[in-house]
């Protein structure tokens, strides 16, 4: 599609198979591509292809990566609070007072220690995964806190007028 469109080639895209079509001949990629090019065919689909290139590409770029970042930290958050819940308790004990970033600071900054000593096996397996955890919490929230400030420069400099804050439901009524 996009090779389409730098060579001025004309293109169409079709969003959406005709729902009545669908219930009537059933859910089909074969029969949803016979749609979409008689959709473009008669006119119907009158949607122009995404260009691929510019501005607005490179912020779905920006935003394609900060989802897939913010997804794996959320998994990698799923994966510590678990691990600190089978944890030994004097361990849960010592850090319950913490709130979630201080939690993934401590266990961060503690490193992949060699492990010796008299600590156990699972004991030495726990502390190891907590501290890789939060190491990867740390790297994707850095990751995140990159693409946010790109998303921002980018729409500062060529959109401003997205970044003034609109009144909600909530804070009209307060400004009247």
């Amino acid at each position: 599609m996009r090779d389409a469109n730098h060579h001025d080639d004309q293109t169409a895209q079709h969003n959406r198979p005709d729902r009545s079509a669908r219930r009537l001949l059933g859910k089909s990629d074969p029969l949803d591509a016979q749609a979409a090019a008689r959709a473009v065919l008669s006119g119907r689909a009158r949607a122009r292809a995404k260009s691929g290139d510019g501005l607005v590409h490179s912020a779905r770029i920006f935003k394609l990566a900060k989802d897939s970042a913010v997804k794996a930290r959320t998994q990698a958050i799923n994966q510590l609070k678990a691990v600190l819940v089978i944890a030994d308790p004097a361990l849960r004990e010592r850090l319950s007072s913490l709130g979630n970033r201080e939690l993934f600071r401590t266990f961060a900054r503690l490193g992949l220690s060699g492990g010796g000593g008299d600590e156990d096996a699972v004991t030495h397996a726990t502390h190891l995964t907590l501290c890789m955890l939060a190491e990867r919490i740390e790297q994707f929230t850095g990751q995140i806190d990159e693409l946010n400030q790109r998303l921002t420069r980018l729409v500062e400099a060529h959109a401003p007028q997205l970044l003034v804050p609109v009144a909600s439901v909530r804070t009209a009524p307060s400004l009247s």
